[in-house]
């Protein structure tokens, strides 16, 4: 009876100390002094280091806030390679802090996965890359190509299904990884490569800048929601990571910018008086620093100054905000007060 007293006793101390240790919070980040972030690096498309050695791309620009917020330095970040398959290895094994960029959120990732997605960083469209066909104006003209795809993928289940749906007849090549299709569409071994048009963007510009051997063909084959993640036992980082998101959509939310964040100091509106840290109580409960909103607002922007640099009219991809735009102008991205 004793001894099943103890065995019982051991079992729920060591249970007790799994569940504390889960939630891990900034723990990880703070031992190693920066924020890392997991993206795709093969292209300079989310995230690359310019000719100065610094880094530029949508997704770094990230991870410099996650930086700012939790850590008050916005150079203390690093970003690592992460394939989609191997997201939630990354986030167990502690290989980074955050998954950013180009990574599917199907149902089977979230029953069997450790990745947690906090927040939608943007809406990228699902396109078909392609050889360059001339007279072509139309998807028949592509009936019966070969598409290198990933397998189990969801971009190759969705293409799938926009195939048969318009009888397209298309023959499929399969591939592990992203970066072994796109390979093999860039050695001509197939015609059509699916992708976010923000990935495919970026193979134009790096692969056929000079000719027109290839083109996004525009066709939108689906809107894809652009999720950050965490592992989804760190409730605290979830939860912070999704307020810092929200804080600069909030921000052009309230046309709060960097032309002008500096003005308001004598505000009295509770929730942009939270928002910029003037009232540090909210910020200082996650664990953040509570200037952290109006240092980003100063070099970086809100979240619509950021897409432009990033991804929009002053970047070289040039996408429209579209879905990217606020609620209030017919997009879809929206934000909370902070209240």
């Amino acid at each position: 009876m004793k001894l099943k007293c103890l065995i019982c006793a051991f079992l729920f101390v060591f249970m007790s100390g799994e569940a504390a240790a889960a939630d891990a919070g900034f723990r990880y980040i703070r031992t190693h002094g920066k924020v890392r972030c997991g993206t795709d690096l093969s292209s300079k498309t989310y995230a690359y280091k310019d000719e100065d050695g610094i880094w530029r791309g949508i997704d770094a620009a990230w991870c410099r806030v996650f930086a700012e917020a939790i850590l008050g330095n916005p150079e203390l970040f690093e970003m690592i390679q992460v394939e989609n398959k191997d997201v939630s290895k990354a986030l167990t094994t502690n290989k980074i802090d955050i998954m950013l960029g180009n990574t599917q959120f199907t149902a089977g990732m979230e029953i069997s996965g450790k990745a947690a997605p906090f927040e939608v960083l943007y809406y990228d469209r699902l396109m078909l890359l392609a050889k360059a066909k001339q007279g072509a104006t139309s998807m028949e003209d592509y009936a019966g190509l070969t598409v290198c795809a990933v397998k189990d993928s969801e971009d190759y289940q969705r293409i799938l299904d926009y195939s048969r749906r318009y009888k397209l007849n298309f023959k499929y090549l399969m591939f592990n990884t992203n970066d072994r299709a796109k390979q093999a569409f860039l050695l001509d071994r197939c015609q059509l490569f699916p992708g976010n048009e923000i990935y495919l963007k970026g193979i134009i510009q790096n692969n056929y800048a000079k000719d027109a051997k290839a083109e996004i063909l525009p066709e939108v084959i689906g809107i894809k929601p652009i999720y950050a993640y965490v592992h989804r036992d760190n409730n605290t980082l979830r939860i912070s990571g999704k307020w810092i998101i929200n804080a600069l959509t909030l921000a052009e939310d309230e046309d709060i910018t960097s032309k002008n964040v500096n003005i308001f100091i004598g505000v009295e509106d509770n929730s942009t008086r939270n928002l910029l840290g003037i009232d540090e109580t909210l910020w200082n409960k996650f664990g953040l620093k509570p200037g952290w909103v109006k240092k980003v607002l100063n070099t970086q922007g809100n979240y619509g100054e950021i897409f432009d640099k990033n991804l929009g009219e002053n970047s070289p991809l040039k996408l429209p905000r579209d879905k990217n735009n606020l609620l209030k102008n017919g997009g879809l991205i929206r934000s909370q007060p902070f209240l």
